[in-house]
């Protein structure tokens, strides 16, 4: 019995380094928020259930979006967490990078497009969607969209703002912004009651998106543009109105 001494050993030692692998400096659990939102079709009501939500800087947490499309998660408090939702009838979608502080952030919607839809879009902009670049979509938004719930949300109609333009740092890439029939219009120079912006094939990099109007101020936002990613910072987060 003595030999299996050295074994019995080397197994607690592992077991306490993995449970002080989740914990602080003084031992203590690491602090986590909670993330939470809907997935749901795009231009529609109609929620996404059977989805996966994950999210990058933690690649061990995920979430499976329920029959009415919520979904939540817990992430490392004080870090940045970029959300994102996977489903077999869709493309796989990523939210804005949000700086996590120690409070909860809810209300991050995925308004998800089949491929059909990616595809018409793309068309309708002009382009052929580069794998190693990232399309990008949002919305300029109004502030009566914040704080309801999503059949509230839905039931509302048109959310976006109209008269703002939207402007990127860096800025190298083109936006088009959509009409008030949620159809990209090249020749368009300002939002229309829809809100909806679009930039085709932007260049991978880190980005800010930045929306400006004669009477209102709209939230900054983060976005880490990867080969291949379709991102989308949505209502009611995105280029919210403050």
């Amino acid at each position: 019995m003595r030999a299996a001494r050295p074994l019995i050993l080397v197994v607690v030692t592992a077991s306490l380094t993995t449970a002080l692998a989740a914990c602080g400096d003084d031992g203590s659990a690491e602090p986590t928020v909670t993330l939470s939102g809907v997935a749901y079709g795009f231009n529609t009501p109609d929620p996404v259930a059977g989805a996966v939500v994950r999210v990058v800087e933690a690649p061990d947490v995920e979430a499976t979006t329920a029959a009415d499309g919520t979904w939540s998660l817990e992430v490392p408090a004080n870090a940045e967490a970029t959300p994102y939702v996977s489903h077999p009838d869709f493309v796989t979608m990523h939210a804005q990078t949000f700086a996590v502080g120690d409070a909860p952030i809810a209300d991050i919607y995925f308004q998800m497009v089949t491929p059909r839809v990616y595809d018409l879009l793309a068309g309708v902009i002009g382009i052929t969607p580069d794998p190693t670049r990232c399309q990008v979509a949002s919305t300029v938004s109004e502030k009566a969209v914040q704080g309801i719930t999503f059949a509230e949300f839905t039931a509302h109609g048109a959310h976006g703002v109209a008269g703002a333009t939207v402007a990127l740092t860096p800025d190298d890439a083109d936006v088009v912004y959509f009409n008030e029939f949620v159809v990209p219009e090249p020749s368009l120079t300002e939002t229309s009651r829809d809100g909806g912006v679009v930039w085709g094939n932007m260049p991978v990099g880190r980005h800010t998106i930045h929306a400006t109007h004669a009477t209102k101020t709209f939230a900054d936002v983060t976005i880490d543009c990867q080969p291949g990613r379709l991102i989308n910072p949505s209502p009611p987060k995105g280029l919210a109105e403050l």
